[in-house]
């Protein structure tokens, strides 16, 4: 029997200057490194920096720290969804990295979910959206996954 309640969801809220706050506090690259894949950071290197886009860009237009904030709150909203759905044995292993979002055809985001080998575990669902200092994130996973 088919039961509707068979996925976790999570939101995530993230006012930017709070993300502003936390690179004036250490450099956007090591903080990039820390929460991002491979995958996300090649897509998150290739963005404009700061340095590259001249002295008129403030930190809230920065592509790259709106790039970092977006997943920030995808995948904050990924491990609210995910955590309720895993043993606390499994727990675990959950990290910035286990959760990866790259973009499809459309540029839709898209959720990955991986094991700490980089092995994909199971696909989900994340929306994202931007609106001044705001982003938002909403995150949908299989129960079983």
């Amino acid at each position: 029997m088919n039961n509707i309640f068979t996925h976790g969801i999570g939101v995530d809220l993230l006012h930017l200057p709070r993300i502003v706050s936390l690179l004036s506090r250490r450099p956007t690259q090591r903080f990039a490194r820390r929460i991002l894949t491979p995958l996300e950071l090649a897509e998150f290197q290739q963005l404009p920096s700061a340095t590259t886009m001249g002295p008129s860009t403030t930190p809230l237009s920065n592509p790259q720290i709106r790039f970092l904030a977006s997943r920030w709150a995808a995948k904050e909203a990924s491990y609210k969804a995910s955590a309720a759905l895993i043993s606390t044995t499994r727990e675990q292993w959950m990290s910035w990295k286990n959760f990866e979002i790259t973009s499809g055809a459309r540029g839709e985001p898209r959720l990955t979910i991986r094991g700490d080998d980089g092995t994909e575990l199971g696909k989900g669902m994340v929306s994202i959206s931007h609106d001044g200092e705001y982003v938002v994130a909403m995150a949908m996973v299989p129960h079983c996954f």
